[in-house]
């Protein structure tokens, strides 16, 4: 697992794939699934999932479990973690100052353009008054996230406009994330999902599993 802190209260867990396949979306077999989310609580305490739509709905949460359709997910409760997966899309962990609120964001193209970075930060600046922190997770980097000119060009909106190693048109999702962070002070894992065999990558492998990242408040 990468480990990575978020604030003085807070710490980012990247699972790899030795953790196995964690989105109920491409289980192929449910039993593993549930032996792979029970092994992740067992080690991290309870996680709230949600179904990521590539959508700017993020919700606050103060249970576990499977919590719907949702891009982000915040919790301002000690004994739970928001949880996001994915495998070539962008994980943002935030967390303010005491790690009393935390929040797990999910960042494909959609998301980016569309500002579920901005409005992850308007939620969770509505429960807590303290500096807000964040890391910015794997995913696939611009490089190698091939797009058409038209989809490259409209995440130049964001800055996310980029150009693959080998001269096409493609999307740096966490350069569009880095300048939507609006004075969050955040640490970066730079780790391209494409390349690493450590992580899932849908771009790759196209039948894969999806790893996640999880906020966990850090306790004495």
């Amino acid at each position: 697992m990468l480990r990575r802190r978020i604030s003085p209260g807070a710490i980012a867990c990247f699972t790899t794939r030795e953790w196995g396949n964690l989105a109920s979306q491409v289980a192929h077999d449910p039993a593993e699934l549930v032996a792979n989310r029970a092994r992740l609580t067992a080690e991290l305490g309870e996680l709230a999932w949600m179904t990521e739509v590539h959508g700017t709905n993020v919700i606050v949460v103060d249970e576990p479990g499977e919590r719907g359709d949702a891009d982000g997910l915040v919790v301002h409760a000690p004994g739970l973690s928001p949880a996001v997966i994915m495998a070539d899309c962008l994980p943002l962990l935030l967390a303010n100052e005491t790690g009393s609120v935390r929040a797990a964001v999910h960042i494909g193209r959609r998301g980016l353009v569309d500002g579920v970075v901005p409005e992850a930060l308007r939620v969770i600046r509505e429960l807590t008054d303290e500096q807000v922190y964040g890391v910015i997770g794997p995913s696939i980097c611009g490089g190698c996230y091939e797009v058409s000119a038209e989809l490259s060009e409209e995440a130049a909106a964001v800055h996310g406009a980029a150009t693959t190693r080998w001269g096409t048109p493609s999307i740096d999702l966490a350069a569009g994330v880095r300048n939507q962070l609006d004075g969050v002070s955040y640490s970066e894992i730079d780790i391209c999902t494409f390349e690493s065999e450590q992580l899932f990558s849908y771009r790759r492998d196209a039948v894969t599993g999806r790893f996640a990242g999880i906020a966990v408040l850090d306790t004495p």
